[in-house]
């Protein structure tokens, strides 16, 4: 935080940034923007993620049983990536598997769309 502050030439303290990230400050659109630019994220991101986490709770559980009922280009791409996953986590094979919002993302951009549009294909193996 103190780094934000240095960065933004004062712009923004750390007990600010900090009253944000915990949400007992309110920010608004253009100093939220702003503090992205800081961080080098696309306010949409961080927005989607931030919503995401609001309403969505923990990280998506994907049903693995249920991936055939995805469009051919989401389905592939969440094959192949959940094989990584799973061969880095130890190889297990459950029938679901718990993916960051951010490898949505990864995939979302590997299918050729955004993550919005992804989730929404993503529904039905969504746990």
């Amino acid at each position: 935080m103190r780094d934000v502050g240095t960065a933004s030439g004062g712009r923004f303290k750390p007990t600010a940034v900090a009253g944000y990230e915990r949400a007992e400050r309110s920010i608004s659109v253009e100093r939220f923007c702003e503090l992205c630019q800081l961080y080098d994220m696309a306010p949409e991101r961080l927005l989607s993620l931030i919503m995401w986490r609001r309403g969505g709770g923990p990280e998506p559980l994907i049903d693995l049983r249920r991936l055939d009922e995805l469009p051919r280009g989401e389905r592939d791409a969440v094959i192949g990536f959940v094989d990584q996953v799973r061969r880095m986590r130890g190889g297990r094979d459950d029938d679901t598997i718990r993916l960051r919002v951010r490898d949505l993302e990864v995939l979302a951009t590997i299918s050729g769309h955004d993550l919005d549009q992804f989730i929404e294909h993503l529904r039905p193996a969504l746990g």
